[in-house]
């Protein structure tokens, strides 16, 4: 490394040194790197352990047993006194999180609980090795190493679930430490992960239920200004898993595994990313690792109005969960992981249009015209043979219904015909055309 020459003068506050400008390229490339050590030793912090929000509504209410919100310096955690364990712990990890306390040999009884819960003890975890079970952290060990009272923290038994040995030793393990390989990256990682599909299996002692699935999301985050939250935009990587929670069977990759936060609501019942913006949040869900990104290529017609259908074509839109007409929610089809028909909704504006994939989020590149209702009406009339011909132009896919009047002055209007989803115009041919004048009306359902 090139010494910088300078003068070095002493103040009250410490030394430094009066450099030359050549110089300056080294000053600032060495605060560059000293800022990035910074940001990646983050301070531990209860404020930043819920970035992600509260998936169950949690509160620190003593009569709820079934979602107990506990906040911690090393994690937040959603405590179950009815199952035993957390149903969910959620916290951030950076590499300065990680350091040289050792791991702590011993297991605590979480003395915090309410006095009217249950607070499981170490030796409630005795046999479980003779079902291939351990005793699992949530938030693990070696993300809590930066002092010898955090890591003793995420021993504490409410921070532990049944896990199989398998699971545990093997495929979460190396989940885990992939994370960490993420954070190393350059990267900051708001997790959250818990146990999934309770019946009536517990451990021997009768303490704790077994799950069996243990899930797992992870949302990945570069380095940089603000808390993580400030950060999170559609393009951050999101993994997702969900093991079995069995003995035997299991493959050691957690990619084997990978699914989408939204299966991981459906199969808990929780609501993730409540915290985050509601667009971000919609893309979140969707992604699977690993899936290509999706793309939009062309979308015919350019305009519309409500209710009318509109095919979109690109690449990589299998499994599509949304499709966005300047951020409001279309109903649609997916044809082919190629093309997908929707139907433009009704409050819709113009601008881009959305499809949210497993890959991610795919923008069209020009802005979709939505334009005013066609309003149904008549398109002309003729009278021929005592049979009168009316020719009705709408809006195609829309239902109508047309009635007759023989006066509008107390109308008396009778339903003749109805149509779903004519091509339009159609033609309706009145052959009861006998009375001195008759009105028709048609209406759009």
């Amino acid at each position: 490394m090139k010494l910088l020459k300078g003068r070095r003068k002493k103040l009250s506050a410490g030394w430094f040194f009066a450099v030359n400008c050549f110089d300056m390229k080294a000053i600032l490339a060495a605060l560059a790197l000293f800022l990035l050590a910074l940001r990646a030793g983050a301070t531990i912090d209860v404020a930043l352990q819920m970035q992600l929000g509260n998936p169950t509504g949690a509160i620190a209410d003593t009569n709820n047993h079934n979602h107990y919100l506990i906040q911690r310096t090393v994690e937040a955690i959603d405590y179950s006194d009815s199952l035993g364990e957390p149903v969910w712990a959620s916290w951030d990890y950076t590499t300065g999180d990680t350091g040289s306390a050792s791991r702590s040999t011993t297991y605590f009884t979480d003395t915090n609980l309410p006095p009217n819960f249950y607070r499981v003890t170490d030796n409630d975890y005795n046999g479980v090795g003779a079902i291939n079970f351990n005793r699992g952290h949530l938030c693990p060990s070696e993300d809590r190493t930066d002092t010898r009272q955090d890591n003793d923290t995420v021993f504490f038994m409410s921070n532990i679930m049944p896990q199989s040995g398998p699971n545990n030793q093997g495929v979460w393990n190396n989940l885990e430490s992939d994370c960490r390989n993420l954070a190393s990256a350059g990267n900051e990682l708001l997790i959250l992960c818990g146990p999934s599909g309770f019946g009536t299996n517990k451990i021997p002692s009768g303490k704790a239920y077994i799950g069996s699935n243990v899930w797992k999301i992870a949302v990945v985050v570069p380095l940089g200004s603000g808390i993580a939250l400030s950060r999170l935009n559609v393009t951050n990587r999101v993994i997702a898993v969900s093991i079995p929670n069995v003995t035997n069977g299991l493959s050691s990759a957690w990619q084997t595994y990978v699914t989408s936060p939204r299966q991981i609501e459906q199969n808990t019942g929780f609501t993730f990313f409540t915290a985050i913006p509601a667009n971000i949040a919609a893309v979140f869900r969707a992604k699977v690792d690993g899936s290509p990104a999706p793309g939009i290529t062309n979308v015919s017609p350019a305009s519309g109005s409500a209710g009318s259908s509109v095919v979109i074509k690109g690449t990589n839109f299998a499994g599509a969960s949304v499709v966005w007409f300047n951020g409001t929610n279309a109903s649609f089809t997916v044809n082919s992981s190629n093309q997908i028909t929707a139907t433009v909704p009704a409050n819709a504006t113009s601008g881009p249009i959305s499809v949210i994939a497993p890959g991610g989020l795919a923008v069209s590149t020009g802005n979709f015209s939505v334009t005013p209702a066609v309003r149904p009406g008549f398109q002309s009339i003729s009278f021929t043979g005592g049979q009168i011909s009316l020719v009705v132009t709408g809006v195609s896919a829309a239902s109508y219904t047309l009635t007759v009047a023989s006066n509008l002055s107390n109308p008396q209007w009778v339903p003749l015909f109805t149509t779903n989803s004519p091509a339009m115009p159609f033609t309706f041919t009145d052959t009861n055309a006998n009375l001195p004048q008759r009105f028709y009306r048609v209406l759009e359902q």
